[in-house]
């Protein structure tokens, strides 16, 4: 046992190392707490801190291995067990990480950051109105908890209480100002139900950055465009850097995945940079398929940029904008010569260090350009490829023999609003032998359908007509129900994402009301790359005559269930090899023009 002296000398050690660490300055924190704990291996708070540290610096196993120890030293301290809970959210052991968040919790009932962290992780179980109920319950012990407001119009979001999350933000920003989580969170809100024009979501997206960057930082960012010391381009390949808090289980990896598999290696250096930790299998599977892969979780945006810059990345893509896990002041920042958005999100990031939004002629007309602060990219063709999985059995689909026609969707439901039930009610009007089918991981919360059911409700249309299927994790159970639609049908004002084209390759004829917006376009360009244009409606009363047609020539959906895949599988719709092609040509297009531009910039100065 140490002596009391021993003791004095180890506490004034701790609020050393403490005040390093409060500071920042992680190694010489890590260093003081080594020394602590060679001279007290079991010090509780030692190990604890020292967990934290490798908490913070992303190394999650380490991590739960001391902060475990600490609880071994002291069991009665709610704060390890609460990071403890973190640590183990971020490796995905969301059940342990519930486990020790309860615990926490027991030691210490009034604990705010324990109900909001519990909170979080009930929602990405899908259990809104449990994790809401946690969120409450921090912000009766913490008013002011700006986090746990963000995350309760998260979760509000989830459960389909739109203008209820939108309070909530705007609870959080009037807390505090510069609260950047919750401006992306409203950005995103606006975005999926565009409830607002693009053109004013413009604006407010152009204040995110106005918010996240001072005025001498968006200066430094603007100058800094010019005076990259980019590497001599003859001779070596093109380095191409990917920031993603989706590099793993992810829709946005569906369409990732496959061009990262057919990119030339021979022309460019590709290396992941992920900001959030995921461990499942196709994690693992994205970054075998990069040259390098270098994590960000946790490095502020300032010093990220600071490790792109320090790679000499000469394209710097981003996936996620003001999705979950948004990471775009790295961008603002100004960490690549040429950067750009691709893929994630359906609006524009608002920055003006953004060079690019890939897109294509059909999805982004030029009308669409006032809706985005950033220059559009268009590709030559489809701006995605889909890598439909060839080991699922082919569509085993038969009419019900019953005579109903089964219209459906498998779309998140919180797109599904009023615009697009009032568009569903024409056509089970015009349909009254038709039922509709609704999937998705809020389909068993009661709230959520006595919603979809009221809404139909309004229109004419018996609640008895709709039935929702639970979310099944297994991949091949949740395909082989496609078998049960006969049409499946596309939300309104934002369209499907990746379920569109799940449908089409289980063999399912989809009709889309084409939009005046990118989130709008997605469906109909997809159909329009099948070669499926006359499925693409113009007005309501074009959709409901298209899917009516369908419904009635039974033969003729006999005869598309069969070949549809294979239609779809010879098209742009799966051409990644194609896609890698045109993108390969577009970066090397994108920087090339960067340098001719800094060349006339530079010899501007020199005048």
């Amino acid at each position: 046992m140490a002596t009391r002296a021993a003791a004095l000398e180890i506490a004034s050690a701790l609020q050393a190392a403490l005040a390093h660490h409060q500071a920042g300055r992680l190694p010489e924190a890590e260093a003081i707490y080594r020394q602590i704990l060679q001279a007290e291996p079991n010090h509780p708070d030692a190990l604890h801190l020292l967990g934290m540290i490798a908490y913070q610096t992303g190394s999650n196993d380490i991590a739960v291995g001391l902060i475990s120890k600490a609880i071994v030293a002291n069991p009665s301290n709610a704060i390890y067990y609460n990071n403890l809970g973190n640590a183990l959210r971020d490796q995905g052991e969301l059940d342990a990480a519930l486990t020790n968040y309860r615990k926490a919790l027991a030691l210490k009932p009034d604990y705010a950051n324990a109900h909001n962290n519990l909170g979080v992780v009930l929602q990405a179980q899908g259990q809104p109105d449990e994790a809401i109920a946690s969120f409450h319950k921090a912000l009766a012990l913490k008013p002011d908890f700006v986090g746990a407001h963000n995350n309760l119009g998260n979760a509000l979001t989830d459960r389909g209480m739109l203008d209820a999350a939108v309070e909530r933000y705007r609870k959080a920003l009037a807390l505090k100002p510069d609260h950047m989580a919750a401006h992306s969170s409203l950005l995103y809100l606006h975005a999926f139900t565009r409830d607002i024009a693009p053109e004013s979501e413009c604006g407010l997206a152009a204040n995110w950055e106005n918010i996240a960057l001072s005025e001498p930082e968006r200066s430094v960012a603007r100058d800094r465009r010019w005076s990259f010391d980019v590497l001599a381009r003859a001779g070596r390949k093109l380095k191409v850097g990917v920031v993603s808090a989706e590099i793993g289980e992810h829709a946005v990896a569906e369409f990732l995945e496959p061009l990262l598999e057919q990119l030339d290696r021979n022309r460019f250096h590709i290396t992941l940079y992920p900001t959030a930790v995921r461990v499942e299998a196709r994690a693992a599977r994205l970054r075998a398929l990069a040259d390098d892969c270098e994590s960000l979780v946790r490095l502020s945006d300032d010093k990220a940029a600071d490790r792109i810059r320090a790679d000499r990345i000469d394209v710097l893509i981003d996936t996620t904008a003001h999705m979950a896990g948004c990471r775009l002041g790295i961008f603002a920042h100004r960490a690549a010569p040429v950067q750009c958005h691709y893929i994630g999100y359906h609006g524009t990031t608002g920055l003006t260090e953004m060079d690019w939004l890939i897109a294509d002629e059909v999805l982004l007309p030029r009308s669409c350009d006032a809706h985005f602060r950033e220059g559009i990219w268009r590709l030559p063709r489809l701006w995605i490829a889909y890598r439909g999985d060839g080991s699922l059995p082919d569509s085993n689909w038969r009419p019900d023999p019953d005579g109903a026609v089964w219209l459906g969707s498998f779309n998140n439901l919180t797109k599904v609003r009023e615009q697009t039930l009032g568009l569903w009610a024409k056509v089970m009007h015009a349909l009254p032998e038709s039922r509709l089918l609704l999937k998705d991981r809020k389909a068993v919360d009661h709230a959520v359908q006595e919603r979809i059911r009221t809404g139909l409700v309004r229109h004419g249309i018996s609640g008895e007509r709709v039935e929702f299927v639970a979310w099944t994790p297994a991949w091949s159970s949740h395909m082989s129900l496609y078998d049960r639609l006969d049409i499946a049908l596309d939300t309104v004002p934002l369209n499907s994402g990746t379920t569109a084209l799940d449908a089409l390759w289980m063999g399912v004829p989809l009709v889309a009301l084409e939009g005046n917006w990118m989130g709008g376009r997605m469906t109909s360009t997809v159909l329009g790359a099948l070669g499926k244009p006359d499925w693409i409606a113009r007005n309501d009363e074009e959709y409901v005559a298209i899917i009516a047609g369908l419904a009635r020539d039974i033969e003729g959906r006999k005869s598309l269930r069969a070949a549809q895949r294979s239609l779809m599988a010879g098209s742009p719709l799966c051409d990644a090899k194609g896609l890698a092609r045109s993108l390969e040509d577009a970066f090397e297009a994108m920087f090339e023009r960067w340098l001719s531009l800094r060349d006339q910039s530079h010899h501007a100065i020199a005048k």
